[in-house]
């Protein structure tokens, strides 16, 4: 909008009880190793334009994942944990914090293992570690904590799934089909990824009691120096695996599924 009469208008507001020049947001985009190479690692940028950012008085919003990351690959360690929390909350006092259920303590127990409950390999069940560290943070930091298992609410996100994982989910359905109608028996359907830096998969088989009760680890290559997050060889691995929308089809609100 042209203001004429004014030489200097004022374009200033408040937000969150802070004042900012302009009501102008800047964010950065996603995938900072598809769209620049080397040349920026994602912390790199986000320093950039949030520095920019605050030199012109802007808001910047860097829709940062996860401050720290624990993968089952290496020992989890609780007062190296609460150490790596109280230096992400000097930087930020909203800390998010993502735990695989299988990390374990330095004597091999498991954080979130149930003493009684097994599944069908008489394997431990866990759940609840988010919970046990929910209530470590409240008691050696005192801050507020909250804990979220995504075990329900990753099923009810279907309108923000991979295209990637939606195709490749259709494509290993039919080579099922084509398997046990060529009259294999006791496989294991399989997604073979083809070396080289583009993505592109291919569907097998395998025998089901080569892969059964089995586990196949992260790489350490993958888990950062510090043991709390993922390096850039492990976000390459993964980023192909999530790229592409769906676009769920909706009917007076509601999701249209198929019914057969």
């Amino acid at each position: 909008t042209l203001c004429p009469n004014y030489a200097d208008p004022d374009t200033s507001f408040e937000l969150f009880g802070k004042k900012f020049a302009a009501p102008i947001f800047v964010a950065p985009l996603g995938a900072q190793l598809m769209h620049y190479g080397d040349k920026y690692t994602e912390s790199a940028y986000n320093h950039i334009l949030v520095k920019a950012a605050a030199d012109y008085g802007i808001m910047a919003l860097t829709g940062d994942g996860p401050d720290l990351i624990y993968l089952p690959e290496v020992t989890f360690e609780p007062e190296r944990f609460i150490e790596d929390v109280k230096a992400a909350m000097e930087k930020n006092p909203a800390v998010l914090v993502a735990i695989s259920e299988g990390i374990r303590l330095p004597d091999g127990e498991y954080v979130g293992a149930s003493a009684h409950a097994v599944d069908a390999f008489g394997h431990k069940a866990l759940s609840g570690a988010g919970k046990v560290l929910e209530n470590l943070v409240k008691d050696r930091i005192g801050c507020k904590a909250r804990s979220i298992e995504l075990n329900l609410p990753q099923r009810c996100a279907a309108h923000i799934a991979s295209l990637t994982d939606i195709e490749e989910s259709v494509g290993v359905g039919k080579a099922a089909v084509d398997c046990a109608t060529s009259g294999k028996t006791a496989q294991m359907m399989t997604i073979n990824r083809k070396p080289g830096a583009e993505y592109s998969a291919y569907y097998g088989s395998a025998d089901i009691a080569g892969i059964a009760n089995a586990v196949r680890s992260v790489p350490r290559d993958f888990i950062n120096d510090t043991e709390n997050g993922v390096s850039k060889d492990c976000i390459s691995y993964l980023l192909p695996l999530i790229c592409g929308e769906v676009s769920p089809v909706y009917e007076n609100g509601l999701p249209v599924h198929i019914k057969f």
